[in-house]
């Protein structure tokens, strides 16, 4: 089973909550996390940050991959190695790939793509996320270079490997995972108090 939970910081910030900005995002990553794992019967797992890894759960068993774009977060936790992305559509990020700097396009697709582009500019977020999910999945993030490979070969490489678009509005979110996985989606909304302790959390562990 896969468990993803996602949220809408501005739900957050009209409730009241106690932190902003990038503090919010930390807080609401943790609390999705928190509540992701109770799933799975997880309720006082640790995560671990050691550089360049990606950050992990120290006892649980568990892997747990997150993302957030605009005032989107989302979370997923399975047994299995999992990488999931989300980009708000309108995003910083869309803009600059789409209008500001084209040229950015050449380190993020395959000169296939990029013709791929020039005739369905609607895809550019889709593939982006999709690579981005594998990337998280693999451990490397952005650093696995996308623009070396294109969707099609990563996808006929890959043939243990599903990725599915799930249904976040306003954004593109695409999870990659085994094939055959069962995949819950809920969509969360935790109280001041949650996100306050979510916070405190999140920052001891990065203490640590």
């Amino acid at each position: 089973m896969i468990a993803v939970s996602w949220l809408d910081r501005a739900e957050m910030r009209r409730a009241a909550a106690p932190t902003g900005g990038w503090q919010l995002r930390r807080a609401a990553g943790r609390a999705l996390l928190t509540e992701t794992l109770a799933e799975f019967g997880v309720h006082d797992a640790r995560v671990t940050r050691r550089s360049p890894e990606k950050p992990r759960l120290e006892t649980s068993g568990l892997h747990f991959s997150t993302s957030h774009s605009g005032e989107l977060s989302v979370c997923a936790v399975a047994r299995e190695p999992i990488g999931i992305d989300l980009e708000a559509v309108g995003s910083p990020r869309e803009h600059r790939l789409t209008c500001e700097l084209p040229s950015l396009r050449s380190g993020f697709f395959t000169p296939a793509e990029r013709r791929e582009l020039a005739t369905s500019p609607a895809r550019l977020l889709e593939i982006f996320v999709l690579k981005e999910s594998w990337g998280k999945r693999a451990g490397r993030g952005l650093g696995i270079g996308f623009g070396a490979f294109d969707e099609a070969a990563l996808r006929a490489s890959h043939p243990d490997v599903e990725f599915t678009r799930l249904t976040v509005p306003g954004a593109v979110c695409i999870l990659a995972h085994p094939v055959g996985s069962e995949i819950t989606v809920l969509r969360r909304t935790p109280t001041a108090i949650q996100l306050a302790a979510a916070a405190a959390t999140d920052r001891k562990e990065r203490a640590a």
